[in-house]
């Protein structure tokens, strides 16, 4: 049994233990076409994992500036699901932070740039995951299931993500270069894909590739967001997202 230590780190071993288990069953999955491995359990691991160099140098009774960013964020989203996106305050993030509103300000200058911080961070997690979920080595049919049911579990799991990440919440969002980028990372993984889909020969090559990766990225996105709005049953998912595959493949692949 693999368990923390009282900061709640995992040690090295018992953290390689854990992402071992996590590749093992993501090979069996691939391999079987089964479930995705638990998101819960693969997002555990990498923030274990991107702790570890942190949780190393930092003193006790002190806060180490990579911790305190993602304290800074926990605290962010946990506050968000209590009282709403509108309700929060730097201020109220810092007190129960238990550092000053200056120290705040000496990482963000104002809301706008927390909320462009916490949806940064949903970016690369999501961008994390899809690579997990989705690797190139699979075949491209088995790829494509799994990226799409990876995208649509990770925007229903963490709604608040969805909302700060392509929501109004953020005005302005051109000021934010890093942003952007971190967007073009999640439609570099798209263009990827669907690259992948026409050198395999399930996707027409007659068709501009910029148009398949937006007429993909655009459906699964309309999808996710009724999900998000609680306007699909859950239980009616699996079977809704089997259809729109089909129906994506027959419109963008090969007509014989």
């Amino acid at each position: 049994m693999i368990e923390k230590d009282p900061q709640g780190i995992l040690s090295d071993a018992d953290l390689d233990a854990l992402e071992k288990t996590l590749e093992t069953s993501l090979n069996q999955a691939n391999l079987s076409g089964a479930a995705l491995p638990p998101l819960e359990s693969f997002q555990e691991a990498r923030r274990n994992y991107l702790r570890r160099p942190q949780a190393k140098t930092k003193s006790k009774g002190s806060y180490h500036h990579g911790n305190l960013r993602e304290s800074l964020i926990s605290i962010t989203m946990a506050q968000a699901e209590e009282k709403g996106m509108t309700h929060v305050s730097l201020r109220s993030i810092a007190k129960e932070a238990g550092v000053s509103a200056p120290a705040m300000y000496r990482h963000f200058a104002d809301k706008d740039a927390l909320m462009v911080t916490v949806a940064e961070q949903g970016f690369h997690e999501l961008r994390d995951w899809l690579r997990f979920a989705a690797p190139p080595e699979i075949p491209f049919k088995l790829r494509l299931q799994r990226f799409c049911q990876a995208y649509l579990n990770f925007m229903t799991e963490y709604a608040l993500y969805f909302q700060l990440m392509f929501g109004l919440e953020i005005k302005h969002r051109n000021g934010y270069p890093s942003l952007a980028q971190a967007y073009e990372e999640i439609m570099a993984l798209w263009a990827d894909l669907v690259i992948s889909g026409r050198q395999a020969g399930f996707l027409r090559l007659d068709m501009p590739a910029e148009d398949q990766v937006l007429h993909l990225a655009t459906t699964l996105h309309g999808l996710a967001n009724f999900c998000v709005l609680g306007l699909l049953e859950n239980d009616k998912l699996d079977a809704l997202l089997e259809s729109l595959l089909a129906a994506i493949l027959a419109g963008l692949g090969h007509s014989d």
